[in-house]
C-alpha cells in the first residue's frame, strides 16, 4: 500500500511539474493557459493528498508541515484565479485558519530544533513557517480591506501559483540530488526563484505582462 501511494505521489509530483511549465510559457488567460493551469492545481492537490496518505501510514511531523505549506500555496493561488470577485468565502478563511496554525507550529518546532540538536529541518520549518504564516496574515489584511480585483487579484495568483510551482520543484531536488547539503535542496530553489516572482509582479502591477 504505502510503495503504491509513493509512485502515486512521485508520478503527480511530475505531472505537476509538466502542466506548471505549460501554464507558464502559455498566454496568460487563453485556452492553454486555463487548461494546464487546471491539470497543474489539479496534480498538487494530488500531490498533497498522497503526501497526507504517507504521512498517515508512516508519521512525519516535518513532511506534513511542509505538505499544508504547499497545498496552502496551490490553493490560494487556484482560488485568486477563479474568484474573480475578489470576495473571500469560508474555503479561504478555513485555508488560512489552517496555515496561520500551521506556520505557528513550524516556527515554534524550528525554535524548538534550533535549542536541541540542531540541524537542516529547524531551519527549513523556520522559512516556511514565516512565509507561510506572512501570507495567511497578509490574506486576512488584504480581505478586511476590499475586495482582491484587478492587477493586485492577478498578482495574487501568480505570486501563489509560482510558489506552489518552487515547492513542486524543492520535491524533485530534494528527491534526485540528495548528494548535496539538505539545507540547499531545500532552501535552494526558493532563493533562486522568489527573485522571478517579485520581477513577475512588478511587471503585473505596472501593466506590463504579457
Amino acid at each position: 500500500m504505502f510503495a503504491y501511494i509513493l509512485w502515486s505521489h512521485i508520478a503527480f509530483g511530475f505531472a505537476a511539474l509538466g502542466t506548471a511549465g505549460l501554464a507558464l510559457g502559455s498566454a496568460k488567460g487563453g485556452v492553454l493557459h486555463r487548461r494546464a493551469g487546471l491539470a497543474y492545481v489539479a496534480a498538487m492537490f494530488a500531490v498533497s493528498a498522497t503526501s497526507l496518505a504517507l504521512v498517515t501510514l508512516r508519521p512525519n511531523a516535518f513532511l506534513l508541515a511542509v505538505a499544508i505549506f504547499s497545498f496552502f500555496l496551490v490553493f490560494t493561488g487556484w482560488r485568486a484565479g477563479v474568484v474573480r470577485g475578489g470576495q473571500p468565502r469560508w474555503p479561504d478563511h478555513a485555508m488560512g485558519a489552517v496555515m496561520g496554525l500551521a506556520g505557528l507550529a513550524m516556527l515554534g518546532a524550528g525554535v524548538a530544533g534550533l535549542a536541541g540538536a540542531g540541524g537542516a529541518q529547524p531551519v527549513i520549518l523556520l522559512v516556511f513557517g514565516a512565509i507561510g504564516l506572512t501570507m495567511a496574515l497578509s490574506d486576512w489584511r488584504d480581505w478586511r480591506a476590499g475586495p482582491i480585483t484587478g492587477k493586485n487579484r492577478i498578482s495574487r495568483h501568480l505570486t501563489r501559483m509560482l510558489a506552489g510551482t518552487i515547492a513542486a520543484i524543492t520535491a524533485f531536488v530534494t528527491t534526485n540530488l540528495a548528494f548535496l547539503p539538505e539545507l540547499v535542496t531545500w532552501l535552494g530553489p526558493t532563493v533562486l526563484l522568489t527573485p522571478v516572482i517579485f520581477w513577475w509582479n512588478a511587471r503585473v502591477l505596472r501593466g506590463r505582462a504579457a
